[in-house]
């Protein structure tokens, strides 16, 4: 049976219009297929409709995965099979669901939309038509519609950084575009970092689930993420890697604090760029690449480069209100 008779079955099952026949040929193409790939299944334990569909479906993402490499996957604390598969709970079937057997909701935004672009030293929020709240880091440019469709709230983070809070709508998933990669929710709290400088998306999750799918692989299953979790994806290597966050500091940067952890300098000069809306040129380039764990709040300039050259061993001067020369 092909790929596309196999999307075609799978589709009307899980919409709960599949035909017995036709019932009968995907549970026999299951039975053909059982060759080691599929997970094992315990025969004797009698199984709900639901749970029949869902390992029916986990099936079909590994027989379509085989068609086509798949990116490769660097995980710090969790293995292959957990970056893929950690749909287990109902509201991660739901989200997997969404993207099989709905994927003509996956619209362009329409023409009638909302384009916010926050201050370039500013932090600011914006509440959504359907009372969800994001907050976008300065720099940032969002889209949204002035209306949801019927099916699905879909918005596009063009450029920067959002914290998004989303209310939870089980027949409504909401859906975040960028330009790597589109994150689907049903409500949850999580952090999308998109800057076309840095060459990276990352997409860090404080509370719920989200999908992660990636628009250059429409056939690729979704990546699944829960709480204290994120992904960080790399378009021009194809890698892809997940790794713990700790909660507390994924969205501190709505408060105007911002948080390093092992960060090279060369970002933390970037963020103190645009949080101030300066200029910070640097002389020594291998100092760029020095890390740095660090929380800065709401000081002024000069006692940020102070705290700073003190740390890492570095001389500076500030040349005027919009420059500052590191050496």
């Amino acid at each position: 049976m092909s790929t596309n008779e196999l999307k075609r079955l799978a589709q009307k099952y899980f919409a709960g219009t599949a035909s017995t026949e036709e019932k009968q040929m995907l549970h026999q193409w299951y039975d053909e297929t059982n060759n080691g790939w599929v997970e094992t299944v315990d025969t004797n334990t009698t199984e709900t409709e639901q749970q029949l569909k869902q390992r029916i479906f986990r099936d079909l993402q590994k027989r379509m995965m085989l068609e086509k490499a798949e990116p490769k996957v660097i995980s710090r604390s969790f293995n292959v099979k957990r970056l893929l598969w950690q749909a287990a709970s109902v509201a991660a079937i739901l989200i997997i669901g969404f993207f099989v057997i709905r994927p003509a909701d996956h619209k362009e935004i329409t023409a009638e939309k909302h384009i916010v672009s926050a201050p370039a030293n500013k932090v600011i929020s914006v509440v959504l038509p359907d009372g969800s709240k994001v907050w976008l880091n300065a720099g940032s440019v969002f889209k949204y519609p002035k209306t949801f469709s019927a099916k699905v709230r879909e918005v596009e983070l063009s450029e920067g950084r959002a914290f998004f809070d989303i209310k939870h709508m089980d027949d409504h998933p909401f859906v975040v575009k960028t330009k790597n990669l589109n994150v689907t929710v049903l409500g949850t709290s999580f952090d999308v970092r998109s800057y076309k400088r840095e060459g990276t998306t990352k997409v860090s999750v404080v509370t719920g689930k989200v999908g992660i799918t990636i628009p250059s692989q429409p056939a690729k299953p979704a990546i699944m993420l829960v709480a204290r979790e994120e992904v960080i994806i790399n378009p021009a290597t194809k890698y892809l890697v997940k790794e713990p966050v700790r909660e507390s500091v994924v969205n501190l940067w709505c408060k105007n604090v911002l948080v390093f952890d092992q960060e090279n300098l060369a970002n933390v000069f970037k963020a103190i760029e645009k949080k101030y809306n300066t200029k910070i040129s640097v002389d020594n380039k291998d100092l760029l690449n020095e890390r740095i764990s660090i929380t800065l709040g709401n000081q002024r300039l000069d006692t940020i480069m102070e705290i700073l050259s003190f740390t890492k061993h570095f001389n500076y001067k500030m040349a005027n209100d919009s420059t500052v020369v590191v050496k």
